[in-house]
């Protein structure tokens, strides 16, 4: 079977952009991300996780990871929870209230100081993220941003960010569910006590 060039050009040059997206990244941004994680898990505080379409999804993606992921064979686990996932919630604020309010509105029945609050946009620039993270600043959580392009206001608002400086959303998103994975991998090892 002969396969046209245009589609192995194709992969050929997507796989060269994601290359390039990954090398793109600041080791140190995720360094102390994960630092703060760490924290939050021996202080036995609540991360709350949420985005929207692909971001949602990689969302879920890092509850199901660190919540199961990591802490299967350990007395003490860590506590996301993914505020996309209440598909109920999420409809009944957006039909009688706004969109916009669809995190904020769950964060103000659970969110503590002592929470972190962790926001993904490729973008940065999604209002209802924007209002989620500005409530937990106001209230004294700790945040974190996952963005792309380049960083958006979420950037600036949130108190870490990991930022994935490329303008296309699919490579910007393949990269935050490898952050995901890179985090959990050396995390676990970590907190199991093997050497990484």
């Amino acid at each position: 079977m002969t396969v046209p060039d245009d589609l192995t050009n194709g992969v050929e040059e997507y796989l060269a952009g994601l290359k390039n997206a990954i090398d793109s990244l600041n080791v140190q941004e995720i360094i102390v991300v994960m630092d703060q994680l760490l924290a939050v898990y021996e202080r036995q505080g609540f991360v709350y996780i949420f985005g929207n379409g692909g971001s949602g999804a990689t969302a879920a993606h890092f509850v199901n990871d660190f919540n199961k992921g990591i802490g299967q064979n350990l007395p003490k686990r860590f506590r996301f929870c993914c505020l996309n996932d209440n598909v109920p919630t999420v409809l009944a604020t957006a039909n009688d209230t706004d969109y916009s309010q669809v995190f904020v509105g769950q964060l103000r029945n659970y969110l503590n100081p002592g929470d972190v609050v962790m926001a993904i946009s490729a973008s940065g620039n999604s209002r209802n993220v924007l209002e989620a993270v500005e409530y937990a600043n106001d209230l004294g959580a700790e945040t974190v941003a996952l963005v792309g392009f380049d960083g958006g206001k979420l950037k600036e608002l949130a108190g870490r960010t990991i930022h994935v400086p490329v303008h296309d959303m699919q490579k910007v998103e393949d990269v935050h569910l490898a952050l995901n994975h890179v985090m959990m991998s050396v995390l676990k090892k970590r907190l199991e006590g093997c050497t990484p």
